[in-house]
C-alpha cells in the first residue's frame, strides 16, 4: 500500500470536501436529492476509509489487539442488519481497539486518539440514543455537545503538541475522522431519525471531524515531505555504513533524525553506526527507541548485538531467545545466541545452536567461520581442519 500512499491520500481529501459541500453548501430541500447526496458522500467515505484501513495496517507493526478489534468490528457490522444501535456499539468498541492495535506509540499519543474518539463518540451516539428510547432535544444536548467538542479538542492538542511527524499516528487519526464521517449519512440512511437533513449533532461531528481530518493530513504530507528531502542522507548512510566509515555514516543518520525523528530506518541506521563506534550508550538509547516504534526482529536481534558487543552476555542471551520463540528458524538470532553461549562457554549448546543455523541457510558464511572456531575451542583441531577443507576458502 506504501506506493499508493498519495493515491489514498487523495482519495481522503476527495471524500471529505465532498463531505462538506455537500453537508453544508449543498442544495438539499428536495427529499429524492438529499438522499442521492447521502449516498454519494456514505460511498465516497466508504471507500477512503477502506483503503486508508489497509495503509494503515501496514504502517509500524501491530500487536495483539489487530485480529480482536477486526472481529468486534465485523461483528458490529453484522449486528446492524437486526439491530442498528447495539451493532453500531460494538463496532464503536471495535475501532478503538483498531486505532491502538499499533507497537510504537507513546502512552501520550495512545492517550489523545483515545480522549478524541470518546468526544466523538459522544456525539455521535446522541441521535441514535435519542431515537431509541424517544428523547427530545433539549439544554442537556448543549451539554453533551459541549463536552463532546472539549474532548475532540483536548485530545487533538495532547498529540499535536508532541511536535513529532509521525506518520502511523496521523494516518490513525484520519481513520477515526473518516470512521465519524460516516454517521451522518448512515443516520438517514438507516432512518435512524430520517427526517431529511442533518441535526446539530451530525453538523458538530462533521465540522470537527473534518477540522482534525486536515490537521493530521498536513502532518502526514509534512511527513512524506521530510521524507523525500533526505532519502539521499538515508541511503547514503546505509552506504558508508557498509563500507565501514562509521563516523561519516553516523553523521548522515543524524541529519536525517532531524527531520525523522521516529523514521526506522534513521534509528537502525544510527543505532548500528554507533554501535560500530564503540558508543554503546548513545546506540542504546537509539535502537531501543526504534524497538517502542517497531518490535520487528531484526530490530530487537540489533539491539541483542549491542548487549553482547558491551558486555552484557545475559541481556544479549535473552532477546535472543524472545526473538526465536517467535520465530526459530531466525539465523541471525541462531548464530549470535550460539556466540553468546561461546563467550560463556557452554560450547554444547553454541554447537547446537551453529548447526541449526547452518542448516537454515546454507549460503551464508557467518554461522559457518563461528562453527569452525568453536571446534578449535573446544580443543578439536582435527575436525576443525577437516571442516575448514569442507567450506573451502570461507575461513582465511
Amino acid at each position: 500500500m506504501e506506493k499508493y500512499a498519495e493515491y489514498i491520500l487523495g482519495l481522503d481529501v476527495a471524500a471529505v470536501i465532498s463531505a462538506i459541500l455537500i453537508f453544508f453548501f449543498g442544495n438539499l430541500d428536495a427529499e429524492t436529492v438529499f438522499i442521492l447526496a447521502t449516498e454519494l458522500i456514505f460511498t465516497l467515505v466508504v471507500l477512503a476509509l477502506a483503503f486508508t484501513f489497509l495503509y494503515y495496517l501496514q504502517i509500524g507493526k501491530n500487536n495483539w489487539l489487530l485480529l480482536p478489534s477486526v472481529m468486534v468490528l465485523a461483528i458490529g457490522a453484522a449486528l446492524t442488519f437486526f439491530s442498528w444501535f447495539i451493532g453500531g456499539l460494538v463496532a464503536l468498541i471495535g475501532l478503538v481497539f483498531l486505532l491502538l492495535c499499533k507497537d510504537g506509540m507513546e502512552s501520550t499519543e495512545k492517550r489523545g486518539i483515545f480522549i478524541t474518539y470518546a468526544g466523538f463518540a459522544i456525539l455521535a451516539i446522541m441521535p441514535p440514543l435519542g431515537a431509541f428510547i424517544n428523547l427530545q432535544f433539549g439544554v442537556t444536548d448543549y451539554v453533551i455537545l459541549l463536552i463532546g467538542m472539549i474532548l475532540v479538542v483536548f485530545g487533538v492538542i495532547t498529540t499535536i503538541k508532541l511536535r513529532k511527524h509521525v506518520e502511523m499516528v496521523s494516518v490513525g487519526f484520519m481513520l477515526l475522522t473518516l470512521s465519524f464521517l460516516l454517521i451522518a449519512p448512515s443516520h438517514e440512511l438507516l432512518s435512524i431519525h430520517g427526517n431529511g437533513s442533518y441535526g446539530i449533532y451530525d453538523q458538530s461531528i462533521i465540522a470537527l471531524a473534518s477540522i482534525v481530518f486536515f490537521i493530521f493530513f498536513v502532518n502526514v504530507v509534512l511527513y512524506r515531505l521530510a521524507e523525500r528531502k533526505v532519502i539521499d542522507s538515508i541511503e547514503t548512510g546505509y552506504k558508508l555504513l557498509r563500507k565501514g566509515k562509521y563516523e561519516e555514516a553516523a553523521a548522515k543518520f543524524k541529519e536525517a533524525l532531524k527531520s525523522l525523528p521516529n523514521d526506522e530506518r534513521v534509528l537502525n541506521g544510527l543505532g548500528l553506526a554507533l554501535m560500530k563506534m564503540g558508543n554503546y550508550r548513545e546506540s542504546e538509547e537509539y535502537l531501543r527507541k526504534l524497538v517502542r516504534i517497531n518490535n520487528d526482529k531484526l530490530y530487537r536481534t540489533n539491539l541483542g548485538n549491542l548487549y553482547f558487543r558491551s558486555g552484557r552476555i545475559d541481556k544479549a542471551i535473552e532477546i535472543y531467545q524472545e526473538v526465536l520463540k517467535e520465530d526459530p528458524q531466525y539465523y541471525n538470532a541462531l548464530n549470535n545466541l550460539a556466540r553468546c553461549y561461546m563467550e560463556k562457554g557452554d560450547y554444547e549448546k553454541a554447537r547446537e545452536l551453529l548447526e541449526k543455523a547452518i542448516e537454515v541457510d546454507q549460503d551464508k558464511k557467518a554461522a559457518k567461520v563461528n562453527y569452525y572456531f568453536l571446534l578449535t575451542a573446544m580443543g578439536m583441531d582435527e575436525e576443525a581442519s577437516k571442516y575448514k577443507a569442507q567450506v573451502g576458502g570461507l575461513i582465511e
